[in-house]
């Protein structure tokens, strides 16, 4: 099994994933790298298993799951509702840690849906003191369930990033929701 992305390509080798970048991004590897390392003690990201420098090859974790896009598709609306919960809380758990992940507002190959949420794809990571996880999270939200949060509760919450901020601002968006 073979994938190929703009800086990298994937292959799954004795149960592991094995990213290899292009020379041109060594930059983005050492990010991976740097943010692999940092969230390794979170379920979250793939349990990273080594990397090699000189070769710009990171093994991990192959987590053998469903992309987020595939698993909005093909599942109930309660599950689906479920598990964009969980990814709004990983989202926020990266706000707390002034960690912009990218790419969160169009998630669909850097979630992977398993007997866990993991998160991949952290070559584009980096420290912001005002980062958007959840803001870009909310408006893929929006795009696959129509829900969408009051505009003054999102301001609040990018104040100051408060765990009761966001816990109100989670809870007006799936308020419709029986989940």
């Amino acid at each position: 099994m073979k994938f190929r992305g703009k800086h990298s390509e994937v292959y799954v080798e004795d149960g592991k994933a094995i990213k290899v970048f292009k020379p041109q991004f060594r930059y983005n590897f050492w990010k991976e790298v740097r943010y692999l390392t940092i969230l390794q003690r979170r379920t979250f990201v793939p349990k990273l298993f080594g990397f090699n420098a000189e070769e710009l090859k990171i093994e991990m974790e192959f987590v053998n799951g469903t992309f987020i896009r595939d698993f909005v598709r093909e599942r109930d609306f309660e599950n689906v509702i479920e598990v964009l919960k969980r990814c709004l809380d990983v989202c926020f758990y990266l706000d707390r840690m002034r960690v912009q992940k990218e790419e969160m507002n169009h998630p669909q190959k850097h979630v992977i849906v398993a007997d866990r949420i993991v998160f991949i794809d952290f070559e584009r990571a980096y420290e912001n003191p005002n980062p958007s996880n959840v803001t870009q999270f909310l408006e893929y939200v929006r795009k696959v369930t129509g829900l969408t949060p009051d505009v003054d509760l999102v301001r609040r919450y990018k104040r100051f990033y408060g765990i009761g901020d966001y816990n109100v601002l989670k809870a007006n968006v799936f308020s419709s929701c029986k989940s």
